[in-house]
């Protein structure tokens, strides 16, 4: 059996024992060393911390909400719920798209069902397992691309925002964690103040400049960051391994090479029987199914691969 798991070696809990004896746990200096490394992560000029994607999807909604009103959001209905319920929170127009066979965002299904509309199109992709870009990916050219790489460290898809998280099970681990990354500075500022209670220093105090929560990452995370940030190519090459691995006695969906391999995905006529009985899982249920979102609209293809998806982990495979 081949198996990893999020370790900390010594050195790295001397440093974040130090973190913890100087008693800086809240908004401190490794968040900063922590955005700036994260950089060749992204690819992106300013990167952002937070305390969880969640938080990191609310801000870029209200951004755009303040910066271009109501907008249509067409996002699949095959991701996590609080990207969708932070643009609909913000009375964005939320448009479910159907997904591709590989179960990431269809462009064919988004063109045939997008609106004509006066309204700012954003185009929300879900980088499904890991990959670092969809196949046959293809807009109009008119659109805001917010992508949602939960699970994905690498991207490599063109976007305007693109916002991830450092869940203790993610590629990248803290106990929590977000980032927004993005080239554009003034998003930028707009997120900076917003994740710190809409405040910006003033003199010997501060001013509220806008809105804004305590959405901002904790110097532990951000130290706690700092230390898997090193070991994420050795975890990588593992995961790749395992993939190989698993490839060998399933159909499984391709990943990319720049992909984070998050996990990985095949189907099966069996799935409900296997999840039940393993605790392997099927991220997520259909959003378009849930009371909450439900509006009567029809996915197709989701909906016949649904039932057929069982997802694999890469940080424990059986090779015996």
């Amino acid at each position: 059996m081949k198996l990893f798991e999020t370790k900390i070696d010594s050195q790295d809990i001397e440093i974040i024992s130090e973190v913890l004896k100087s008693g800086d746990l809240g908004f401190g200096p490794n968040v900063f060393t922590f955005e700036q490394r994260f950089k060749k992560f992204s690819s992106k000029v300013y990167n952002v911390a937070t305390n969880s994607a969640s938080a990191s999807a609310f801000i870029i909604f209200s951004f755009l909400r303040e910066k271009y009103g109501v907008c249509d959001v067409y996002t699949t209905s095959l991701g996590f719920t609080s990207p969708a319920w932070a643009a609909k929170h913000f009375g964005h127009n939320l448009i479910f798209v159907d997904v591709q066979n590989d179960l990431q965002f269809d462009s064919r299904h988004y063109k045939k069902v997008r609106r004509d509309t006066k309204n700012q199109i954003v185009v929300m992709p879900v980088l499904y397992g890991g990959v670092s870009n969809i196949n046959c990916f293809s807009l109009v050219g008119d659109e805001i691309v917010v992508v949602d790489s939960a699970h994905c460290a690498t991207p490599t898809i063109q976007s305007d925002f693109i916002f991830f998280s450092f869940h203790p099970y993610k590629p990248i681990c803290t106990s929590d964690g977000g980032m927004i990354s993005t080239d554009i500075k003034e998003a930028a500022e707009y997120f900076k103040n917003y994740r710190n209670f809409g405040r910006r220093r003033a003199q010997m105090s501060y001013d509220i400049i806008g809105e804004g929560f305590k959405f901002y990452m904790n110097n532990l995370n951000a130290t706690i960051g700092l230390t898997q940030i090193k070991k994420y190519e050795e975890n990588l090459l593992t995961r790749k391994e395992n993939y190989v691995i698993l490839k060998e006695r399933f159909k499984l969906l391709d990943h990319d090479k720049m992909s984070s391999y998050y996990f990985a995905t095949t189907f099966v006529e069996d799935a409900d029987r296997i999840i039940k009985n393993t605790g392997l899982t099927r991220n997520y249920p259909m959003l378009h199914k849930a009371s909450f979102y439900r509006n009567g609209v029809e996915l197709p293809i989701l909906e016949s691969l649904h039932r057929k998806i069982l997802n694999l982990p890469l940080t424990r495979v059986f090779n015996e």
